[in-house]
């Protein structure tokens, strides 16, 4: 297993400047962040796709043109594009522009010649949209945007890996299980993500053995630490939360894991019904920091 670093634009979620919404590289060229992650014994990279989306036209054209030459250069790989556009929204017209706008992320992910495009498909426990529609509706609406996306990525040789989280529909290994089976594809994966893990999955079945039920899909893997409860969550410092590190690195050894570990540091997200960042902490947003030492730490577990 292999270290990647997460690459993130400032407000990436367009929440407001609150906590997660800057970093000290938020605003420094795709490039430059490249050559600092390398700069700090990454092999890899992630993007989330508004770090490409903010650029003008011509930037865009250009980075897209250049990018994957410019990182075998470096010996370093894109190893996923986020693409965190989809929700369980009831209005169709406001699924077809989610749709659409992770078809562009398709297109930049073919370009860059990335690994893999992770989408996190939000609603439904919460954002509470079960009032909105019955579970039933929820499933066909999420089987219908996801069918359409990966087909869009297969198209581009592409794998779609959806990822399993606290407080969404596919909360648990069981219901994104079933949903795959029903849109019965083939390019289809899963990214898991060790807070969904600790947090959402743990209280109702071991760890272990939700990643061997989900084993023969998981493509990429979020590192992140988190304290709290389902719907009460603060992303933490590595070291500080419930997340067993140790425990997820032999899962994934048993399931002869091979992809990689893509450090997931977002500055500070609270999450649940408090919303998304906290006015009454900085946190941490140096990723002159977080590059070595998210590094140092996961390197105890992750070779």
């Amino acid at each position: 297993m292999k270290l990647s670093l997460g690459i993130w634009p400032n407000n990436p979620y367009s929440l407001g400047i609150v906590g997660v919404a800057t970093n000290t590289w938020g605003n420094k060229p795709v490039e430059w962040c490249i050559e600092k992650a390398v700069e700090y014994g990454y092999e890899a990279v992630d993007f989330i796709d508004k770090k490409f989306f903010e650029l003008s036209p011509d930037l865009y054209e250009k980075t897209l043109n250049t990018l994957a030459g410019f990182m075998a250069q470096k010996g370093v790989v894109a190893s996923s594009v986020g693409a965190h556009h989809l929700a369980l929204a009831p209005r169709n017209y406001e699924r077809r522009a989610m749709i659409d706008l992770v078809k562009k992320s398709i297109d930049l992910t073919a370009r860059i010649k990335a690994k893999t495009i992770v989408c996190y498909i939000d609603g439904y426990y919460n954002p509470p949209t079960y009032i909105l529609m019955s579970r039933n509706e929820a499933k066909k609406i999420f089987i219908d945007m996801v069918k359409e996306c990966a087909e869009y990525a297969g198209e581009k040789g592409l794998t779609f890996s959806i990822e399993p989280h606290q407080e969404t529909l596919i909360n648990l290994p069981d219901i994104t299980l079933e949903l795959i089976e029903k849109i019965g594809l083939n390019n289809i994966r899963i990214t898991i993500d060790f807070g969904g893990l600790y947090l959402g999955i743990k209280p109702h079945m071991n760890v272990i053995d939700a990643i061997k039920k989900m084993g023969h899909l998981i493509n990429h893997v979020h590192a992140k630490d988190i304290s709290g409860t389902i719907g009460r969550w603060n992303m933490c410092w590595f070291g500080g939360g419930i997340v067993n590190f140790k425990e997820a690195a032999e899962a994934l050894n048993v399931i002869k894991y091979k992809g990689y570990i893509g450090v997931e540091w977002e500055g500070w997200f609270k999450g649940g019904l408090e919303g998304v960042g906290d006015l009454s902490q900085s946190g941490l947003n140096d990723f002159d920091r977080v590059a070595p030492e998210a590094k140092e730490f996961l390197e105890q577990f992750f070779k």
